[in-house]
């Protein structure tokens, strides 16, 4: 399924890990999809694609007209919204897509440009994804799953517990080895209601 994309020098362009969140993204059509950081808008045109109904966010006003410029080019509707992380949307999704900035990032290595939005992953490249993973359950359906980009440069075991705080469960779905780092696309879920705490009647 081609897509045709406008880059910008301070959006932050399709790469490895956008590729791999396409190919692991698990979609039906007519299912609501939420994409977090959108940039280019590439990954919510392929969900639009696939006969979704979606809506994209970006903190971003520039990437936001990125994002809108190749859905016409690619004649699909998205929804953009401007806003951090789930600030702008209400209601609940059957999918939500984020590939959030996970690079390790000390203050020495910020550029004060828009890309530091898209990088900065704070001290141990955690930051943002932990911050994702404290709010995603109030925005998934019963039935709903988040993907998410996770990388081996990423300090070890914080993305595990803040899963286990949250009660989700996760599965890879997708991964790919380069020389200095391995990245994966992590499929979140709440648990069936019976393996909750509490039991079978937790919520």
């Amino acid at each position: 399924m081609e897509i045709r994309i406008t880059t910008e020098r301070d959006v932050y362009e399709p790469a490895a890990d956008t590729e791999l969140l396409v190919k692991s993204i698990r979609l039906r059509e007519g299912e609501r999809v939420l994409e977090i950081g959108t940039g280019t808008g590439i990954i919510a045109i392929h969900c639009a694609k696939h006969g979704c109904r979606v809506t994209a966010t970006d903190v971003v006003a520039e990437a936001l007209d990125l994002a809108r410029e190749n859905a016409q080019q690619n004649t699909v509707d998205v929804n953009l919204l401007e806003g951090d992380m789930f600030e702008p949307v209400d209601g609940k999704f059957d999918v939500i897509v984020f590939n959030p900035p996970y690079l390790p990032t000390a203050p020495e290595d910020l550029t004060d440009s828009p890309l530091d939005k898209a990088l900065d992953g704070g001290p141990d490249g955690t930051d943002v994804t932990i911050r994702f993973l404290e709010q995603v359950d109030q925005y998934l359906t019963h039935q709903g799953r988040a993907y998410i980009v996770v990388s081996s440069l990423q300090e070890d075991g914080k993305i595990e517990n803040a899963l286990h705080r949250q009660h989700l469960v996760a599965r890879r779905r997708g991964s790919e080895k380069f020389d200095f780092e391995t990245i994966s696309v992590l499929e979140v879920r709440q648990p069936p209601k019976e393996a909750r705490p509490g039991g079978a009647g937790a919520v």
